[in-house]
């Protein structure tokens, strides 16, 4: 297979290899397409394996009921969710990282229920391809499919 670029895009592919420590410029593009194929992929609402995470900005305010909301929703999707980080960014504003292992629709549904809490500033998705992915080759070692036993 082979590729034309007009020259401004291959400068700029050319200096990302560079920068990024990539062997070739096939290497650089193998990666951009996995993700162009992931994004296709959740954009098309299949019901594929995701892995990702979602990162929820919230007011922190002592009287409010916002964080045992949160844990409720997290509860709710407690299979979904696979680990949750903790962050104090400022006295007024608090920032939870939440590692998901779901499909599309799951994932989707839960930063939509977390969007509509009162008090949620922000929510950002950021999803990866599941198990059947071609990300997956020469990975190095295998995942079982029960989360408490998962270990790196």
């Amino acid at each position: 297979m082979s590729l034309t670029l007009p020259p401004e895009m291959t400068d700029r592919l050319d200096k990302i290899v560079s920068e990024w420590d990539y062997s070739s410029r096939s290497g650089a593009v193998r990666d951009a397409l996995r993700d162009f194929f992931t994004t296709y992929d959740w954009e098309a609402g299949d019901q594929g394996h995701h892995y990702g995470t979602i990162v929820v900005v919230h007011e922190h305010e002592h009287e409010s009921d916002l964080p045992g909301q949160l844990q409720a929703v997290q509860h709710e999707h407690a299979r979904l969710v696979t680990s949750v980080q903790h962050i104090h960014l400022s006295q007024d504003r608090c920032m939870e990282t939440l590692v998901v292992d779901g499909t599309a629709g799951e994932i989707d549904t839960l930063a939509n229920q977390l969007r509509a809490l009162g008090g949620v500033q922000q929510v950002k998705v950021v999803v990866i391809g599941g198990p059947d992915s071609s990300h997956e080759q020469g990975h190095g070692h295998e995942h079982s499919s029960v989360h408490d036993d998962h270990e790196h």
